[in-house]
């Protein structure tokens, strides 16, 4: 059964495409390619880079993690970035000038989607807030804040995400590491999802994070992996595109193995499946769901309409971009002192 890409959104190993990494490329047709430092020298390398990732056909989308502070991939051509939160303690100003500088450095590279921002509320013992990537305690403000930054992304044609629904602010854990459970009533999480309520419809694309949040009717499983979840933020306004955050993560060490994983997002109704490390193992994921597809209609029924949706997504994406001239190198460069000196000024 022909599907039109693979819905999945995968990291690649380095600076270059092997002729062999293009040929598993070529093969899986992922919807997406996403980057990291590892994948990144120069703003020249990152432009050779895409371009070879252009050639292919289904093109895919570009992504990379963008939020500032900390979660700064493109540290290695351009320097620094203020955290979301030093933006927020400065202003809106200074937020718009945050976004505005991530998404000219999103277009002069060719990147079309900045996983951010963040909306997780900030509470003092969450790691989210420790880290600086919490803009705001009250959900008003975060949403007010939010909609700043992706105004500044879509003004170079690049498009935002929302993570990590339902919220991880509460969490004091790193789900790269462990799997947290929020056992909160049905109250105060929906006071978070409040803040993603707002915000879908202007940006239609939402993280779903690795929690266990059993007040969303799946008891103990993952957010990630679980349909009632998965249900609850596809049905957001604007019926977003749902994406999981990195499959691989040590909070799903408990979930199968990686093709399991990939499955069980898939069978939950997950649009986009992030891979970001395991290239290597690719061909198997795909192997793995291609022979599952030939032996459970409900499963090829769902990666027919999960691919249908990132194949959409993947032209708004290419089509979105293409519609802003990209900047050049020096007006990016100025652009993002400007964001470090509005982050600086007080608010």
């Amino acid at each position: 059964m022909m599907i039109e890409c693979m819905p999945l959104v995968v990291g690649i190993p380095g600076l270059e495409l092997t002729p062999e990494e293009l040929e598993t490329l070529e093969t899986i047709q992922p919807a997406g390619v996403i980057l990291f430092e590892r994948n990144v020298a120069s703003a020249d390398q990152v432009r050779d880079l895409v371009a070879h990732l252009v050639e292919l056909d289904p093109r895919p989308f570009v992504a990379v993690d963008l939020e500032g502070g900390a979660v700064n991939r493109l540290r290695p051509i351009w320097g620094e970035l203020p955290s979301a939160a030093e933006a927020a303690a400065a202003g809106r100003r200074a937020v718009g000038a945050l976004g505005e500088a991530v998404g000219a450095a999103c277009r002069n590279l060719g990147i079309h989607l900045d996983l951010a921002p963040v909306v997780d509320l900030d509470r003092p013992h969450g790691l989210i807030a420790r880290q600086r990537r919490a803009m705001a305690a009250d959900p008003e403000r975060v949403a007010v804040l939010a909609r700043v930054f992706n105004k500044g992304l879509a003004s170079w044609g690049v498009r935002g995400c929302l993570k990590h629904f339902p919220g991880l602010g509460e969490i004091p854990v790193d789900t790269h590491d462990e799997l947290p459970t929020i056992d909160a009533p049905a109250d105060e999480i929906d006071q978070q999802i409040r803040v993603f309520a707002e915000l879908s419809a202007e940006i239609p694309i939402v993280m779903v994070g690795h929690v266990i949040v059993p007040a969303l009717g799946d008891g103990l499983v993952p957010a990630s992996l679980s349909p009632a979840a998965v249900r609850r933020a596809a049905r957001l306004p604007g019926s977003p595109i749902v994406l999981s955050d990195d499959i691989e993560m040590g909070a799903l060490a408990g979930c199968g193995d990686l093709p399991d994983r990939v499955e069980s997002a898939l069978a939950a109704r997950i649009h986009g499946v992030l891979v970001c490390k395991a290239f290597d193992r690719l061909p198997e994921i795909a192997a793995h769901l291609t022979e599952r597809m030939a032996t459970d209609s409900s499963l090829s029924s769902r990666m027919l309409e999960m691919a249908a949706c990132m194949g959409t997504l993947r032209r708004d994406l290419l089509r979105n971009a293409a519609a802003v001239p990209a900047p050049d190198d020096t007006t990016v460069a100025q652009l993002w002192e400007r964001a470090r000196c509005e982050a600086s000024a007080k608010g």
